[in-house]
């Protein structure tokens, strides 16, 4: 009997570690915040490619992919950003964030491409996983820029605050510090490099992304407009404006042209017997008060 108590009990855990797992891929990790949709998708076991439109939420175990030209920018729970530059590939193991104790427990893999992240309200940064084929960084209230060639060798550019750089087998870990560059290339022989133009240009990645400045109309995940492009458009309401047009009704001040009928005076020449005549100038006189002293000439 105590055996089977204790089967029961050991199968506890195992069983309640198996549902953890499952239920891993379906947790939700952060949210898709570039407007302009550039090509990128994500793939989620057993699921099939996924469109990462403006508000779309992505997951753990997730593999972001965007094509050549492509980018996308994603936020994250503790408000770490990762812009994703073109041809590129990085699989988001995990991110999970307490907003009560500020710590976060967090898993990337780079596998290609070129990549801008910026550190978000973790107070353990040093604590979160980020990997390439050739390297373990390690941050330290940073942002940095980081580029992984087809081969797998990793160069990274520090933009503010330390990424300490482990290579690949067992190399002692670099200090690299704001403005420095280093490359780490399948020897696993960590080199620094010279300048801030080593790495491919990319205008995904040269600056910190502001959806603010992105003005690209797109349908978002939801299927409506993205949040801020229709209300905008509510300001073409200001056409409205144009019922100050309605102040064309002023134009019916052309029924002052009704003084014509002043020209009516035109009529003291029916002591003429003309002046019969001179009351159809007298109409015409509506048109063109002109007209009016000269109908009264014929009625003398």
């Amino acid at each position: 009997m105590r055996n089977w108590w204790r089967i029961v009990c050991l199968a506890g855990p195992i069983a309640l570690g198996l549902g953890a797992a499952a239920l891993s891929a379906d947790t939700q990790i952060g949210t898709v915040v570039q407007k302009s949709f550039n090509g990128a998708h994500g793939v989620r076991e057993p699921s099939s490619l996924e469109a990462l439109y403006f508000g779309h939420d992505v997951f753990a175990l997730e593999k972001v992919t965007t094509p050549v030209g492509g980018s996308t920018v994603m936020r994250f729970r503790d408000q770490t950003q990762l812009q994703v530059g073109a041809n590129s590939t990085v699989l988001l193991d995990r991110f999970v964030y307490d907003p009560d104790s500020g710590t976060a427990d967090a898993s990337m893999k780079f596998t290609k491409g070129i990549f801008r992240y910026i550190a978000g309200q973790a107070k353990n940064e040093q604590d979160i996983k980020l990997s390439t084929p050739t390297t373990t960084l390690t941050i330290r209230g940073t942002r940095f820029i980081l580029y992984i060639a087809d081969d797998g060798a990793t160069s990274v550019q520090v933009v503010e605050g330390l990424v300490d750089i482990r290579p690949c087998g067992g190399q002692k870990p670099v200090h690299a510090h704001a403005g420095q560059t280093f490359t780490v290339p399948t020897t696993c022989v960590i080199l620094l490099a010279l300048g801030t133009d080593t790495l491919p240009s990319d205008p995904a990645v040269t600056a910190d992304y502001n959806s603010a400045g992105d003005t690209s109309s797109q349908v978002s995940d939801t299927g409506g407009t993205e949040p801020g492009e229709g209300t905008s458009g509510t300001s073409g309401t200001s056409g409205t404006s144009g019922t100050s047009g309605t102040s064309g009704t002023s134009g019916t001040s052309g029924t002052s042209g009704t003084s014509g009928t002043s020209g009516t005076s035109g009529t003291s020449g029916t002591n003429h017997s003309g002046g019969g005549d001179g009351t159809n100038p007298g109409g015409h006189g509506n048109s063109g008060g002109s007209n009016n002293p000269g109908g009264g000439g014929k009625g003398l």
